[in-house]
């Protein structure tokens, strides 16, 4: 299993595979309701649920290709190649525009409807400095966010090269903030103001949004694995993972932990 995603609804959940397959289940009963197959040895990268009004998701692909799976009486299948031969691996959606991240590129997409996919244009990737001018440019995640700079930034996180925060309006970048470590994922809080990074060092690291000033750290090693991590009950709380299979509760001010939910793997 590659990526697990919860429905914007919490109807169902649905679960990717390297195996190419993508099972879609009820959340409250565990039955599996619908199977896609890709085939041709070509695995299932990541997932995104559309819109909260609608039964869809992307995934993306190995191969470069994203495809659309809509739940309804049956399930429709349709797709298109966003990139050349670069695994998809992050996605994000805002409004129509989609953006899909794969190794260095980062491209939007125009999805209006009728299946028509429009491409918007690619994101300069940040410029290396001395330190990280021998590593490659890597895309970890892409989230949206309301900033000073622009109602509609796109924040991309790179492995080596810190956070771009891109101007969609404008398309140009608005601020770009290097980090002294292999940033894994991030996550926004739900009012928009903090973020918290996972760096494949230390563990995890919070920042005021705006002023990307260091706000405190969860010391929780990561061992060079890239964790998952996200803030749950309104943004009071951090959700990590570990490369031990635990997971972890911690509180987002005090940074202390608060629970470790048992369970079995």
């Amino acid at each position: 299993v590659t990526m697990l995603a919860f429905s914007p609804k919490g109807s169902y959940l649905a679960a990717c595979n390297l195996d190419g397959t993508l099972l879609i289940c009820s959340a409250s009963s565990g039955e599996i309701l619908y199977e896609v197959h890709v085939g041709g040895g070509v695995s299932l990268l990541s997932i995104l649920w559309t819109a909260h009004n609608k039964h869809q998701l992307l995934c993306g692909l190995g191969n470069g290709v994203v495809i659309l799976v809509t739940i309804a009486t049956y399930i429709t299948v349709t797709g298109f190649h966003a990139h050349d031969n670069l695994p998809v691996e992050c996605l994000s959606i805002s409004g129509s525009t989609v953006v899909t991240g794969a190794t260095s590129e980062v491209l939007l997409w125009d999805h209006s409807g009728n299946n028509r996919w429009v491409s918007h244009g690619i994101i300069t990737p940040p410029s290396s400095i001395m330190v990280n001018s021998n590593s490659e440019i890597t895309v970890t995640s892409l989230h949206w966010a309301w900033t000073k700079y622009s109602d509609n930034t796109l924040l991309i996180t790179y492995l080596h090269h810190g956070i771009l925060f891109w101007d969609v309006r404008k398309a140009k970048i608005a601020h770009f903030f290097y980090l002294k470590m292999l940033v894994g994922a991030m996550h926004i809080s739900p009012d928009g103001n903090t973020l918290v990074v996972s760096n494949l060092n230390s563990g995890f690291d919070v920042y005021h949004l705006n002023n990307c000033t260091l706000d405190g750290s969860i010391l929780h090693p990561c061992h060079g694995c890239k964790i998952p991590v996200a803030f749950i009950h309104g943004g009071f709380a951090v959700l990590s993972g570990s490369p031990i299979g635990q997971v972890s509760i911690w509180d987002a001010s005090s940074r202390t932990l608060l629970q470790v939910p048992k369970h079995e793997g």
